[in-house]
């Protein structure tokens, strides 16, 4: 069983489709919010994580969009548009291969009314140990745009970078799999008109 996970898409339409290219051999593939902008939303992109079968949840900038009272992209989107993004919920918990694994955009904690979201970065060991009591095997999170790979206790939290607006050290568009046949948990940076690097691998 393989799981394909990507996050904060933000319209990138040449990214995602390489990803998912990709990544065609996964049975489930995860998009971990932001899959669009607040500000923009290209309908191109929600026709393709759809194509795709993408699983999905609201980042901070869907939930903006949905719920700010000052946004106003939200009257100027298509019905089906909206539709999408009304559907998608602030979390999963997914059974994979005798494994739980929690779905987040920020943080396991954010409030799924509230647009902001909290960053959980591996050097950050408060929200690290807050991560490490949430009841799951496997917990991915996306939001800071950085790739991480780390354990806390007996919990592997990952984090998959940024598919479509790199930042960070690396600067590098990422995403990331889950190959529980081979026990592995990798990332991998696009490298367009190439095969992609494999940035970070652990044991899952």
């Amino acid at each position: 069983m393989k799981v394909g996970v990507v996050s904060d898409v933000h319209n990138n339409v040449a990214a995602l489709q390489y990803a998912l290219e990709q990544l065609s051999a996964c049975e489930l593939k995860l998009n971990l919010g932001d899959l669009v902008f607040e500000y923009k939303v290209d309908p191109e992109i929600i026709y393709l994580a759809q194509r795709a079968g993408l699983v999905g949840i609201v980042g901070n900038h869907e939930k903006t969009i949905l719920k700010h009272p000052a946004s106003s992209l939200r009257a100027k989107l298509a019905p089906d548009s909206i539709e999408f993004l009304e559907n998608l919920p602030a979390s999963r918990a997914i059974e994979v291969a005798g494994r739980t694994l929690h779905v987040a955009h920020g943080a396991p904690w954010d409030d799924p009314d509230d647009p902001r979201c909290a960053y959980v970065y591996e050097r950050n060991r408060a929200a690290m140990q807050r991560v490490a009591e949430v009841e799951a095997d496997v917990i991915l999170l996306g939001h800071t745009h950085v790739p991480m790979l780390a354990r806390v206790g007996d919990k592997l939290v990952i984090n998959p970078g940024s598919c479509g607006d790199a930042r960070g050290a690396s600067d590098r568009l990422t995403f990331a799999e889950l190959d529980f046949d081979r026990g592995t948990a990798s990332v991998f940076g696009i490298r367009y008109g190439a095969a992609p690097d494999r940035l970070i691998e652990v044991g899952l």
